[in-house]
């Protein structure tokens, strides 16, 4: 059989702290696709003082550094001025200009596109996996910044938003997770439709989980609520007027564990005892949980997408969401969930003690709802809208994936299973 090596791809992203998230999420979903046809590399900002410069700690150059983070062959690039976030990568053009030019394929997957800022100032061909407005992303976690940081801050807005712009409009594709966002994309630059996609985020429907363990009020929220926009007020003030009205009702909050002080205003609460903080799990903990919910609460003031709410669904748990962006595309009222203004507490309530009091809905919206995600966001509909993207920016890669394809097709049939981020030493020679 022909071996030929792939094709190198960097990918630019994002690296939390808190090691969990959509942009992780959607970091690793990307690099175990582009492992099936290409060779990849992660590229991402650092601000270690050891690779960045740093006054603190006087050192006044930057580097980078080879690193694998959650199985993942990375480069991270030390930033210069960190304070300056129009500087990000600006400031390093030239050290970006030497990582990336053994690559021949681009692609940037971030919650905003600023991770691209790279690949438009060295003019490369790119394709973008993104959810959210620059501006939208941050909204609320800019109300937290001391003084010093928001004058900071202003200056740079109108930086940063001529940055975006410039990011989106060079773009060769660009795969927005929602209808949402796509529509907020187009307002910010000028977009060809030709190059545009909402392709969701793709889940593994080959094996569906059974919907016949549900627990009688049980309720699933997830999420990072330390942060502002996810909105934890909401949440605790709608579970305690639920709890009020039926008495035995749970709630399972997980994620990191929000602080004692964002807590503290709902530690008084008769509800707050029934409520499980179950701070970060493995994924075979959540799917256990979410297939015992009834019914998920998602009560964000932004989400690009919201890939928790389609999780949910997956195993038949109905999503009751504010009108906050991403959700709407797969929160179908009346059918997949509900959807509710933005810190409208009785609304939500009220559709909530809707389902938990009538099993009937409960097991109807169930079947809806994973039936929704199968025929929406299962991986080979999502692999497909990121072939055609990359065909529309590189013609020649059409040949490519068809001989890529029917080689798994045919170690498929053999019984071999493709693992693009475990895989070792062959995952780099296809067809």
């Amino acid at each position: 059989m022909l071996q030929k090596k792939k094709p190198k791809i960097a990918i630019l992203s994002l690296r939390n702290s808190y090691c969990y998230g959509g942009v992780l999420t959607s970091l690793k979903m990307l690099y175990e696709f582009c492992s099936r046809y290409f060779e990849p590399t992660v590229f991402f900002l650092g601000f270690d003082h050891e690779i960045s410069t740093s006054l603190r700690h006087g050192t006044f150059s930057s580097s980078h550094r080879h690193v694998t983070y959650f199985g993942m062959n990375c480069v991270e690039v030390g930033a210069r001025w960190a304070f300056w976030e129009p500087g990000h990568y600006a400031y390093t053009h030239k050290e970006w200009e030497t990582l990336l030019a053994e690559f021949h394929y681009f692609v940037a997957v971030s919650g905003t596109c600023i991770a691209a800022h790279p690949l438009a100032l060295l003019h490369k061909k790119y394709g973008l996996f993104i959810a959210t407005p620059y501006q939208e992303d941050r909204s609320e976690r800019v109300k937290q910044l001391s003084a010093p940081r928001k004058i900071i801050d202003m200056m740079a807005q109108k930086s940063m938003l001529a940055i975006e712009k410039n990011i989106l409009e060079k773009a060769g594709y660009i795969w927005a997770m929602s209808s949402y966002c796509l529509e907020k994309f187009k307002r910010i630059a000028e977009l060809d439709n030709r190059r545009l996609a909402c392709c969701g985020f793709p889940l593994d429907c080959s094996t569906l989980p059974v919907l016949t363990h549900k627990k009688e009020k049980t309720i699933v929220a997830l999420g990072r609520f330390s942060d502002p926009r996810k909105n934890l007020p909401m949440l605790m003030r709608v579970f305690d007027g639920i709890y009020k009205a039926l008495g035995s009702a749970k709630l399972y909050v997980i994620g990191h564990r929000p602080s004692d002080e964002m807590l503290r205003p709902f530690m008084d609460m008769p509800s707050f005892k029934k409520i499980i903080f179950t701070g970060q799990v493995s994924t075979g903990d959540l799917a256990h949980v979410l297939s015992q919910s009834c019914l998920m609460l998602l009560t964000s003031y932004q989400e690009g997408f919201g890939i928790a709410g389609i999780e949910a669904m997956l195993h038949g748990t109905p999503v009751i969401a504010t009108r906050c962006g991403g959700p709407e595309d797969f929160v179908i009222e009346g059918v997949t969930g509900y959807l509710v203004a933005i810190n409208d507490d009785a609304a939500m309530q009220e559709k909530a003690l809707v389902l938990l009091k009538d099993k009937n809905k409960r097991i109807t919206m169930a079947y809806n709802a994973q039936r929704f995600v199968v025929e929406h966001y299962d991986i080979p509909l999502v692999y497909d809208a990121f072939k055609k993207g990359f065909v529309q920016m590189h013609p020649e890669l059409q040949d490519w994936f068809n001989r890529c394809d029917s080689y798994y097709k045919k170690q498929s049939s053999c019984g071999a299973v493709f693992h693009g981020i475990k895989e070792k030493g062959r995952e780099n020679t296809c067809c």
